[in-house]
Parts: structure tokens; sequence; C-alpha cells
């Protein structure tokens, strides 16, 4: 047990007051264990590591705890290997303190031992006291580690609640506040941290990060400048350094940057994701060879990287090609964890139940899906609520994940003939760019045999696995939307549409499926110089004709906004648009 004084200590280092806590920890004598350590976990958290070695072999312990878990906090500041060793013996005997504990979770994070880290979390600390401020710190960073972004933001706000200006703290906040999409919250997080240690570079490279998504890259320049030379910079920084010259339109100095992050051992998968789509985009071949044979195995180890070559081989029109890279995408996926979202919604468990009992009626139930229908009954028999949600706990979480997580079926259908309807596409090209807004409306855009089979690849492969809060379920290229039909489809439009499409790739396709309990989309604008949307619902499903369809405003999104601003910021859309005096043009389903 802490003495008076020394309880005052861990009061002040908890709330940051270490001009007060410092002198106190000098002028106290030490009664216990527990004021040992104490002394050295106060030396530890201001940063005085000198002090804390200094503390060896001044205090004589009793206890087996204290003194493993001493040992132990040497061994982290002087990057011993027995330190995790020692930190596990300290957790394991009567009366460790949380601090202790707080230490061994820090040697597990440091040794990326984040599973044992959980295990320990889910074991013993369910429940922690909130005034065990470097605990608290410890599950903020384990949360962050094992992607529990919202775990992560909780926790360390706990802390900043107690000290407002604990480094660790703000820094957790301000990476998880990313992840969550809250970009201004967690650029206002980094400078704070960066104002109490201006000299750090994982607050700089936040910095960075945050300033390129939100379009300011300048700053984002100004940021990399501030780290004082470029020599022994990590790859990330030249790869944000990349996409903020990228984001000013100058190639050359991008292509520069990300060069540079490929350059170390350590590559940046950001760099090279990047300097790949930049060789797509632009169709630099000859480029987009060499950078493919010299980093063969990261670029087809990578989702982001195979999705882009098959966008290369669509562009170039090597439809086999494409679909090969988009196929690879689908193992890559399939080959991770792949469950987003918790709890879930009820749409979610409406929609994957009534996808599989689908699939057995039409006599092509796979086996996991056989064995995912009867987990998914047992929620499907309680929904009827569209704003419920299930959260199941221990092995029955695991059994939903699974469920809803595997890509039980994906019909890979061969597709010959004509994809797109008989449209006269010169009068269509000349319409779009007379029309004002650019906006052409194109009935029976595919044929009859394209829209059955791409509507029984929609209606049958378990690929929607991306939910919304509007309750609709969405699929992407890299996630297995990329039957024959729908590539054969683009390829078509861009040969039917030379004057409107030119040059430009593909850079994205998806598909939506709407709950008609509830809305659809909201209110926003898409990353594309030209957007095609089409439905191949049947007309017989649109029952009110008052709703369906599209409304499209006849205002670009301002070129100064963030993807964040125009695709999601509803309420600074709907001022934008009231202020232009936005008209809007509906077209019907």
């Amino acid at each position: 047990m802490l003495s008076h004084n020394f309880a005052e200590v861990k009061k002040l280092r908890s709330a940051g007051n270490f001009a007060s806590a410092l002198p106190l920890v000098h002028s106290s004598k030490i009664e216990s264990d527990e004021d040992a350590f104490e002394a050295m976990i106060c030396l530890f958290v201001s940063g005085n590591l000198e002090a804390v070695l200094g503390q060896v072999g001044r205090h004589e312990w009793k206890s087996k705890w204290s003194r493993s878990a001493s040992q132990a906090l040497v061994g982290l500041i002087a990057h011993k290997d027995e330190a995790l060793s020692l930190a596990r013996t300290a957790v394991s005997e009567p009366g460790v303190t949380y601090d202790a504990v707080a230490l061994y979770l820090i040697l597990l994070h440091t040794n990326r031992l984040i599973d044992e880290a959980q295990a320990y979390i889910r074991a013993r600390l369910q429940d922690p006291p909130p005034g065990e401020v470097l605990l608290y710190i410890a599950l903020a960073e384990i949360a962050w580690a094992a992607g529990n972004w919202a775990g992560a933001y909780s926790l360390a706000l706990s802390v900043l609640s107690r000290d407002m200006n604990n480094f660790r703290a703000l820094l957790i906040s301000s990476l998880a506040s990313y992840e969550l999409g809250n970009i201004h919250e967690s650029l206002g997080y980094a400078i704070r941290a960066q104002r109490i240690a201006q000299a750090v570079p994982a607050v700089a490279l936040q910095l960075m990060r945050c300033q390129n998504k939100i379009g300011d890259y300048y700053a984002a320049i100004a940021a990399f400048n501030g780290l004082g030379g470029a020599e022994n910079v990590p790859s990330e920084f030249h790869a944000e350094l990349g996409v903020a010259y990228s984001g000013l339109g100058d190639r050359e100095k991008a292509v520069d940057a990300y060069k540079k992050a490929l350059s170390t051992e350590r590559k940046s998968i950001l760099a090279l994701r990047n300097l790949l789509e930049l060789y797509v985009n632009s169709g630099a071949g000859e480029d987009l060879r060499r950078l493919v044979k010299k980093h063969e195995a990261d670029i087809h180890g990578n989702t982001d990287c195979v999705q882009l070559l098959g966008l290369d081989c669509l562009k170039r029109g090597d439809l086999d090609g494409s679909f090969d890279m988009f196929r690879k995408c689908l193992s890559l996926t399939r080959s991770a964890e792949y469950f987003r979202g918790w709890p879930v919604p009820e749409p979610r468990i409406r929609h994957d139940y009534e996808q599989l009992e689908l699939l057995q009626q039409r006599g092509r139930l796979t086996e996991s899906a056989a064995l995912a229908l009867p987990v998914l009954k047992r929620y499907y028999d309680r929904t009827g609520d569209v704003g419920k949600a299930f959260y199941p706990e221990g092995n029955d979480a695991e059994a939903l994940r699974a469920a809803l997580g595997a890509f039980h079926y994906w019909p890979d259908a061969p597709f010959s003939g004509k994809a797109l309807g008989e449209a006269d596409y010169d009068a269509v090209e000349a319409s779009y760019f007379k029309n004002a807004p650019s906006l052409v409306v194109i009935d029976d855009f595919l044929t009859s045999s394209a829209l059955s089979e791409l509507r029984r690849f929609c209606e049958e492969a378990t690929v929607w696995k991306s939910q919304y809060g509007n309750g609709y379920a969405g699929t992407f290229l890299s996630e297995g939307f990329c039957p024959r039909v729908l590539l054969a489809a683009a390829d078509e439009l861009r040969r039917a549409m030379p004057s409107v499409l030119g040059d430009h790739a593909l850079i994205q396709a998806w598909a939506f499926k709407y709950d008609q309990r509830m809305r659809g989309t909201n209110l926003h604008a898409d990353l594309a110089k030209v957007n095609v949307n089409f439905w191949i619902t049947p007309d017989a499903a649109c029952e009110d004709r008052e709703t369906g369809g599209m409304v499209i405003y006849d205002v670009p999104a301002p070129r100064n906004w963030s993807f964040q601003d125009y695709n999601n910021n509803r309420a600074k859309i709907d001022a934008y648009m009231k202020e232009q005096g936005a008209k809007p043009h509906r077209v019907p389903y």
C-alpha cells in the first residue's frame, strides 16, 4: 500500500503535474515496495529515464512482484531481452499493482504480442479502476494495435479527462479518430501532441496524414521539412510527401518521393500503391512494367495493388487478364479475416439469411453456406425492427462472424456476345456535352442476356460484405464484384463513348442492395471524372413511382474539398447547395 506522500505522487503524475510530483518523490521517505515502484514509475512517465536507472540498488525489494517489475522496467529502458519474462513473472504474483500490469502490457505491445495482451485483458481487466492512468494508456495502445479504433479512442479520452496534456493519449486519440473518419479532430489532437513534443516523428507523420487527407498539401510538406533532413527519414514520410506533391499536381516530385519510399528495406505499401496508380492512370506502360518486375512479390500480395493491375488490363482491353487480377483480389480478401462492423445491424442479418435461403432453393448451397444458414436463422427469427442490432458474445459471436464473413458462393459464368444495348452512342455523347449539367439517361443500357447474367450474379454471389447506416449492403471490385459481364460492359462503354471517356481508366466499380424498408444513399459526390449509375432491378419491383431513381444537382463539388467533405459531410453539402442555389434533376426509376 502506498504511503500518504506517494499516494499524492501518483495522483499528481496521473494528472500530468510533474512539477509537483517529482520534488515530492525526491523529498519523501520510501516506506514500502509500493512506494519504491511508484517512484520509478513517476520518473519513467515523466521521461527521467536516467533517474529510473539510478534507482537500481537503492531499495531492498521484499515482494517478488516488485523485484521482478522493477527489473522489467529497467530492462525496458535498457532494451534487454529478459524484460518481458520478468514482467510476466511480476503479474503472476499476488499483490501486483496496476502499474506493474501496465508495464507488462507495454512490453507485450513493444514485442507485438497483441494476442497475449488481449487474452490477459479479457481474463483480468474487464473493469479497471478509472484512476489508473498508465494502465489506461497501455490498454488504449493495445486496442489500437488490435484495430479496435473505437475502444482505443474511448480509453485515450478517459486519460485526457484526467490529464489533458498526456502526450501518448493525444497521439492515440489522433490515430484512432483518423481511422474512424474524424480527420479534423485527428488533426487537432496531433497539433496538441506536437506542441508538447515537437521532435517526435510519429506526430509529424500523423500531421502529414491528416493534412494530406484534408487537401492541405503545403502544410504536409512543411511537416516533412520540419524533420530537419530527408536522409534517414522512414519510408512512410516519403510516401506521404508523395501524396502531397501528387495532390498539387507535381508528378515529377511525387514520383521521386514514392521512389525514395521504396528504396529502403522497409518498403511503404502506400508509396507502392500510389506509384502504381499514377502509372496506370497516366498510361506509363513501360514504367509500370519495370515497377511490377522490381516489386512483384509485394504488389501481388496486396489487394489494392492487384486491383490496379486489373484496372490496367481492363484499360488495355485485356478482359481475361483483368478478370484474373480481380479474382486474385478476391483470393487475397478471402485469406484475411473479413467481417466489418459490430454489432450487426438487422438489415445485414436479413439480407445474408435470405440470400443463402435463395441459394438453397436454387440448389447452389455450398458446404460453408449450409453451416452458416442455421446460425443466421437464429437471428433472422428475431428480425422485424430495422433499428435492431445483434451483438452475441463468446462462441456465438465467433459463429456469427464466420457466417457473415465467409464468401460462400461465387458463380464464375462465362460471357460472350454484346453487353451494351442498342443505344445511339453518337447522340448520347452529343447530349452529354450539350446538357448542363452533363447528364444523359440511357434506357435498355444492357442487352437482355447481360442484364440476366448480372442480375443472377448479384442475387447469388455472397460478396455483399460492406454494410451502411441506411441499411444497404455493398460490394466492390476487390471484394468479388467482378463478373465477366460487368467487365465486358465497362470495356464496351469506353469504346462506345471515346469522346466522353477518352483515356480515363475505370478506377472503381461497386454495387449496392437497398432494404425496401429504409432509404437509399445520402446526398454525396463521388471521386470520378465520369460517373455511370445503372439499375438492374425489374421495373415491377418499384411499386411506388414517386420514389427510387436518382436526384442529381447542377453544381459540382468544390475543388478544394476533401473526399470526406463531398462524400460524407451532409451538413456542409446542404449549406453549400443552398448558397449556390442548386437545382435538382430527378431521374425516375
